[in-house]
């Protein structure tokens, strides 16, 4: 196809489904930086709990790996949710001198000791490193932290402000958008996009689920549903999918439910993630192994590091409990 035929196509497709997408892949590139963040937190517990042997560049590095993540996940923030831009980079700013008021203030001996070399007088060494990583730890996620000062605290108040925003985009629940735009499953109320090809044209007929390759979709549906469905004439979700990511989102002015995945086969890389309003009991539709959260907003939960065959029962277990 020459380059004049794919602008053609580009400029007589739907705005709105290509807003949608960038939104999509968007939020899921959210998810992946505040997924990094909350690996930090565990390496650094480890580390701390565990006969390990480390040093200030350990520490120093953690630190500022921790602000380099925090800032692209403010940075995706407010391209979901610009009008929340600068109260977000304010408080970002606000954590940013607390990591250099950690490292410039630590008082640490620039020299790495092992437990075996401890001496009297290098004892005092390891121990302000020690001090260094515990105060760090408590500024990412302290149950003894002043009241909203870790960086778990602003994380939450990022995902709320996203979240809200998401949810309440015009796109989102515009039906007749994807009406008009989609495939669908009929028989179980779905309308499908598929993040990669749609956005850039349209098919020009009608779709079905046989044209979607993505991996988590079939997962999430091969135990839903049964023999005596019917048709639904307006349906309840969309689905945006690739190969290995799926994001589902309730089309219902009155309830709230937005799944993202990813499920490559690597368990360094895919996670499930749930926001659901107060109206969905999330402990009746996942399985175990979820962390969750509640907030005066709604719930989130998440299951990260997981492998292959988990992934693949949790999508199934949902898919059966959201659809049966």
């Amino acid at each position: 196809m020459n380059i004049l035929k794919k602008l053609k196509q580009i400029r007589h497709k739907e705005p709105g489904i290509r807003e949608f997408c960038i939104q999509t892949i968007r939020f899921k590139k959210f998810l992946e930086n505040a997924r990094a963040l909350l690996d930090l937190f565990e390496d650094g517990r480890e580390k701390a709990l565990g006969e390990y042997i480390f040093d200030r560049h350990y520490v120093v590095t953690l630190i500022d790996s921790v602000i380099e993540r925090l800032g692209m996940m403010v940075y995706d923030g407010c391209v979901l949710v610009p009008e929340s831009g600068e109260k977000l980079y304010t408080t970002y700013d606000t954590h940013k001198r607390t990591a250099r008021n950690l490292i410039d203030f630590s008082g640490i001996v620039k020299k790495a000791v092992s437990p075996g070399d401890v001496t009297p007088e290098t004892s005092k060494t390891v121990d302000q490193e020690y001090q260094l990583l515990s105060e760090a730890l408590q500024w990412f996620n302290g149950k003894d932290a002043p009241l909203d000062s870790t960086v778990m605290a602003f994380m939450k108040q990022i995902f709320l402000k996203v979240i809200q925003g998401h949810g309440s985009s015009e796109v989102i629940k515009n039906r007749s958008l994807f009406e008009n735009s989609c495939g669908k499953i009929p028989d179980m109320g779905i309308y499908l996009i598929d993040l990669w090809k749609d956005q850039l044209a349209l098919p020009e007929g009608n779709s079905s689920i046989n044209d979607f390759n993505s991996i988590p979709l079939n997962h999430l549906l091969m135990d839903a549903g049964g023999k005596d469905l019917k048709a639904h004439p307006n349906p309840d979700w969309i689905a945006a999918v690739g190969e290995y990511q799926l994001s589902l989102n309730s089309l219902r002015a009155d309830f709230q439910f937005h799944l993202v995945t990813l499920a490559t086969g690597d368990a360094d890389a895919d996670f499930i993630f749930i926001f659901a309003d107060d109206a969905a009991i999330l402990d009746t539709l996942l399985p175990p192994g979820f962390h969750t959260e509640n907030t005066g907003y709604g719930q989130f939960a998440w299951n990260l590091g997981i492998s292959e065959k988990t992934i693949e029962d949790s999508l199934m277990i949902i898919g059966r409990n959201l659809f049966n």
